[in-house]
């Protein structure tokens, strides 16, 4: 009775542990970054003088390309907008590849952000390239990788084809909840 009493509250366990593993982290952006990474950066910001000290832009591309490794490997959820590295341009603009990033038009009309502000997405499957300015969410597991050239130095990577288009009001409701 007893190794049963003790197989059954072993059992209850891994599947209780088992079901918390598989839940996704929403992530804020910011998590993303390491603590410190911008240590250097004065509290009042970045004046124009700064963009002409090669030591300071130096500094800020080396923090780019920190990652937080408290993350990596967790199941995530990422809310941002589709960057597409290639589309078909056929019937239905389908895309494998995308670039997330935190605002709508990065890459495009600015300058891309830090590597560490960037998440290079494969899909399983080809899906339908989203409109620049639609949000998104995007869930799976965070990996780190050396800068990928071909994606504008991004270190990060999710591998998925769980991609949800959300309302304008549901990201400013989470980017809103993600300043707090």
């Amino acid at each position: 009775m007893i190794k049963r009493l003790f197989c059954f509250f072993l059992i209850f366990f891994f599947l209780i542990s088992n079901s918390f593993a598989k839940e996704n982290f929403i992530l804020n952006w910011n998590k993303l970054i390491p603590l410190n990474a911008y240590d250097f950066v004065p509290e009042t910001g970045i004046t124009f003088e700064m963009w002409d000290d090669k030591n300071f832009v130096k500094k800020l591309n080396e923090a780019g390309l920190k990652f937080n490794k408290k993350i990596i490997g967790k199941s995530i959820k990422l809310y941002g907008f589709m960057v597409p590295l290639e589309m078909d341009y056929h019937e239905d603009l389908i895309v494998n590849e995308f670039i997330l990033v935190p605002s709508a038009g990065m890459c495009i009309h600015v300058p891309p952000p830090p590597p560490n502000q960037m998440v290079l997405i494969k899909l399983d499957k080809p899906q339908k390239a989203r409109y620049m300015y639609q949000p998104i969410s995007v869930e799976g597991i965070l990996k780190n990788t050396p800068p990928i050239k071909d994606s504008f130095d991004s270190i990060y990577e999710i591998n998925t084809n769980n991609i949800i288009n959300i309302d304008n009001d549901e990201f400013i409701r989470h980017f809103e909840e993600s300043q707090k």
